[in-house]
């Protein structure tokens, strides 16, 4: 079964357990805060947002209660369909302006600068093959007004392939072998930047939480506890020296320009 296929296949499979990943352990719980920030800074209410390989839409959702516009593509029908579901009598459902299937690679039907912002929680990962993983990008600039932002989650080697630059490793998901680049975050500026995209940030998702002693994270936290976490998370995400020294981390890219003035 051709990659793309068994990675539709899988999510489909699994649209619930992805749904509620951010939320299953204090540690997700950290990971989610950690990115939201993010996506709240550098996208301001009423912007538009393209969520590529968007799954069942938790990054979604939390941008259209801040009235952003949003369209969303996936893999795995089953995921968008659970999204729609859960929109269905939302008041921010008029701000969906597209719900389509599609790859990553395909996205040809989208219009040019057209997008403020543009996330990828996942395609960068599961696209393998380096020109897919170009064809992507190719995309995403494409897509972005001048000054747009894009968000990229990337797979680190550590601690599984410690002194290699970039590779494949497998996991199972849902009875399924799904495959995964990983990559070093110098080796992620690089591709960043041979598609045309300067890197602004980088941050650990996981990082030192990995190593504290509470390493299981089983079980109802309290909130000053979780507040603690995230904290440590906070102070360490971002330095130089501890940067990919995680399971995941993500990137925030800039298409050069500036940013158009718009009535919208």
């Amino acid at each position: 079964m051709p990659y793309r296929q068994t990675i539709a296949a899988a999510y489909d499979a699994g649209v619930e357990e992805e749904y509620n990943r951010l939320t299953e352990t204090p540690l997700r719980e950290a990971e989610y805060q950690l990115i939201i920030e993010l996506l709240d800074e550098y996208i301001p209410p009423g912007a538009t947002v393209i969520d590529i390989g968007s799954g069942p839409g938790r990054y979604a959702e939390h941008l259209l209660e801040r009235n952003c516009k949003v369209g969303v593509i996936d893999l795995s029908a089953r995921s968008l369909k659970a999204f729609s579901d859960r929109m269905e009598n939302s008041c921010c459902r008029k701000n969906i302006f597209f719900n389509q299937v599609s790859c990553a690679t395909q996205l040809g039907w989208i219009a040019d600068n057209s997008s403020d912002s543009v996330l990828l929680m996942g395609p960068l990962y599961h696209l393998i093959n380096e020109e897919h993983r170009n064809q992507s990008l190719s995309h995403c600039h494409r897509i972005l007004r001048p000054g747009g932002f894009l968000f990229a989650i990337f797979l680190s080697p550590f601690p599984v392939l410690r002194n290699i630059t970039g590779s494949v490793t497998h996991t199972r998901f849902q009875g399924f072998d799904v495959p995964q680049f990983r990559c070093w975050p110098r080796e992620s500026k690089r591709i960043m930047h041979s598609n045309f995209f300067e890197t602004i940030r980088i941050r650990n998702l996981e990082g030192v939480g990995s190593f504290l002693p509470d390493a299981s994270f089983e079980g109802t936290w309290p909130k000053q506890k979780k507040k603690e976490l995230l904290d440590i998370l906070h102070e360490n995400c971002e330095k130089a020296g501890l940067l990919g020294i995680t399971h995941q981390y993500i990137c925030v890219a800039r298409k050069p320009g500036k940013p158009e003035q718009r009535a919208d």
